[in-house]
């Protein structure tokens, strides 16, 4: 007998988001539906990555891709995934995430020496590859003094434990500045 298995296609995510003189880079997992479909990091309104920022630089929140791409190349800060592809089921799921296929983030901060922050997006991100992340990084003298910061997960739908208001995200958010 034959058993209905459904094929999850593989997710692939997008290049860096790369910028002069790089110092900060955020990471994430892999890119959501919303994201994907329109090739653009942090698209969905719902994520106040942008609010954050926007709440920490002073800067007016911006309105199209371009501008949120001069807002992130003007703070210096890059953005990625810790996934290059992996399967999931339910884009907006990172626990529904399997076979994930890890970027090389060594390799990419060994040429990109100036980033010495690496912001995390979220706690369970932290916990799933961010302390691996930072064991790895320090075990590379190179990449010893590089930063791996557990924040807050910028989603809309992380409102638990006052994360729903800005002001707490941002105020966790800061350390990215020091």
């Amino acid at each position: 007998m034959m058993q209905n298995r459904m094929i999850i296609p593989r997710t692939k995510g997008f290049d860096p988001l790369l910028c002069a003189d790089p110092r900060i880079l955020i990471l994430g997992t892999l890119p959501g539906g919303e994201s994907l479909t329109h090739r653009q990091y942090y698209y969905s309104n719902s994520n106040r990555i942008w609010t954050v920022l926007c709440y920490l630089t002073g800067e007016p929140i911006p309105i199209n891709y371009t501008q949120k791409k001069a807002l992130l190349a003007k703070y210096h800060i890059v953005l990625w995934d810790y996934y290059e592809s992996a399967t999931r089921p339910n884009s907006s799921n990172d626990n529904a995430i399997r076979d994930g296929q890890p970027n090389d983030i060594p390799a990419f901060l060994a040429e990109y020496q100036t980033i010495k922050t690496i912001a995390v997006n979220g706690f369970g991100k932290y916990k799933k590859f961010g302390r691996k992340l930072s064991k790895e990084l320090a075990g590379i003298a190179a990449l010893a003094d590089v930063r791996v910061l557990r924040l807050p997960e910028t989603s809309g739908s992380n409102k638990n434990y006052g994360w729903g208001y800005v002001e707490n995200l941002a105020r966790e958010w800061a350390q990215i500045f020091d």
